[in-house]
C-alpha cells in the first residue's frame, strides 16, 4: 500500500546544531504512528517538516504522493500543534464556523459537518460556551473538531493531550480511533508511554535519530537481554554494585524495585546466586517489559553510544 506520509532520510539543523539526522518513517492510511521522545528529541521539528512548514535541507517528505510543501495539500491535511490555536474569546460554534470558512466550505455543507462533529465529540449543547471556559478535555475535543472540519486524509498531532486528565485523554483517543477507522493516516508525537502503546507503530526518537521503530509489542521484545525485577529492602541501594557485574547491562529504579536488564542466555540463575550474597531478602523475578521499559533501555543505550562516540571525558 502506498504510504500516506513518506519521510525518507530527513536531516535538519538550526545553524550548526543538528536536530534531525536521517529520519525515515512511513505511515499508511488508517494507521497511527507514534513518534516518542523526550523534550528536545526533535519531535516538533519533524512534525513541522511533515506539514510543510519547514523545507527539509536533505532527504524527502511526501504526503499523499506530493511534496509536503505543496499548498494543495492544505485541504487534505490537519495539523494540531502544541497549544492548538483556538480563539479563546469565541464560542464553540464560532470557532467551528471560523475553521469552516477558512477551508472554504459552503454554508450548507459547513452546517451539516459542524452538526456531525458536535455530536461526535460530545460538544452538542455547548455551542454557545466560550472556548476559554471549556475544561482542558473539552478544549481538546473542540481542537480536534476544528481539525476535522475539512475531512482530512492525513492528521499530524503534536502532543495534543498534554495537561489533560486521564479520563479526558481516554475520551480523546476514542475519537482518534474513530478517525483512524475512516482510513486517515495519523502521525502523533508524544512523550506519554500510555499513549504510545495505543499507536499501531512507534518510533523511539533520541537526539534526532530513530533508534528503533515497530509495533509496541515488537519494541518490548529484545533478543539479547531479559528484564528482571529486583525487590527487597536494599534493592535500590545496590544499583551501583549490580552495574559492575558482567551479566548486568542496565538497571533502573522504579518505585521500591530495581528493573535490571541482563544478558540473555542463562544469566538469571547466576544473577540470583550472586544477589543472595548481598542480602537474604533480595529476590529477582522475570518481567514482561513494558514500552516504558523498552524506551528507557533504548535511551540509555543511545546515550552510552553518544558518550563512547565522543570519547569518555
Amino acid at each position: 500500500m502506498t504510504a500516506a506520509i513518506d519521510i525518507a532520510e530527513v536531516h535538519f539543523a538550526y545553524g550548526a546544531a543538528p536536530v534531525l539526522a536521517g529520519v525515515t518513517i512511513r505511515v499508511a492510511p488508517g494507521e497511527i504512528y507514534g513518534v516518542v521522545g523526550a523534550d528536545g528529541a526533535g519531535k516538533t521539528t519533524l512534525l513541522q517538516l511533515a506539514v510543510g512548514q519547514l523545507p527539509p535541507p536533505a532527504g524527502r517528505i511526501r504526503v499523499l504522493e506530493r511534496d509536503a510543501i505543496d499548498p494543495a495539500l492544505r485541504s487534505e491535511m490537519a495539523y494540531m500543534p502544541q497549544g492548538f490555536g483556538l480563539y479563546r474569546d469565541l464560542s464553540v460554534q464560532e470557532n467551528l464556523d471560523f475553521f469552516a470558512d477558512l477551508h472554504g466550505l459552503k454554508r450548507a455543507v459547513a452546517r451539516q459537518r459542524i452538526a456531525e462533529l458536535l455530536e461526535r465529540t460530545g460538544l452538542a449543547g455547548f455551542e454557545d460556551r466560550r472556548a476559554a471556559n471549556l475544561s482542558g478535555g473539552m478544549m481538546q475535543k473542540l481542537a480536534l473538531a476544528c481539525a476535522l472540519i475539512s475531512q482530512p486524509r492525513v492528521m499530524v498531532l503534536d502532543e495534543p493531550t498534554t495537561g489533560v486528565d486521564p479520563v479526558s485523554r481516554r475520551a480523546f483517543w476514542r475519537l482518534l480511533n474513530g478517525v483512524r477507522a475512516e482510513g486517515v493516516a495519523i502521525l502523533y508525537a508524544t512523550a506519554n508511554m500510555d499513549e504510545a502503546e495505543r499507536c499501531d507503530r512507534v518510533g523511539l526518537l533520541h537526539a534526532g535519530r530513530l533508534n528503533r521503530q515497530g509495533t509496541p509489542l515488537a519494541l518490548t521484545t529484545s533478543g539479547d537481554a531479559v528484564l528482571v525485577g529486583v525487590s527487597g529492602a536494599a534493592a535500590r541501594r545496590i544499583r551501583d554494585t549490580l552495574l559492575t557485574w558482567p551479566m548486568v547491562k542496565l538497571a533502573f529504579p522504579v518505585g521500591r524495585q530495581l528493573r535490571v536488564w541482563l544478558d540473555a542466555g542463562g544469566a538469571l540463575a547466576e544473577f540470583r546466586a550472586r544477589l543472595a550474597t548481598l542480602a537474604s531478602d533480595l529476590k529477582a523475578q522475570p518481567l514482561q517489559p513494558t514500552l516504558q521499559d523498552a524506551a528507557l533501555r533504548e535511551l540509555a543505550l543511545a546515550e552510552r553510544s553518544d558518550v563512547s562516540g565522543r570519547g569518555a571525558p
